[in-house]
């Protein structure tokens, strides 16, 4: 996978929203970011986001509750 069908939104948005992707179906996406967040924190969410991507999560048809529940309880156990 390249980045180049990735970009990067900036928005405000509420405080609890950190980030989410947008996907178009067609291999391309939005990461949008809360433009409230501390550089950090916006590195941090960039980096969960692509991990959501890279392991094709968009392709699964799951609740987004469940399917974060299952990748940080996952990624936890490693």
């Amino acid at each position: 996978m390249t980045y180049e069908n990735i970009i990067v939104i900036y928005k405000d948005m509420p405080a609890k929203i950190k980030s989410f992707v947008m996907p178009d179906g067609l291999e391309n996406y939005a990461i949008v970011l809360n433009s409230c967040l501390s550089f950090e924190q916006k590195r941090i969410s960039t980096q969960h986001e692509i991990e959501h991507i890279e392991r094709g999560d968009y392709d699964d048809i799951q609740n987004v509750d469940i399917l974060e529940y299952y990748r940080h309880n996952i990624k936890n156990l490693s």
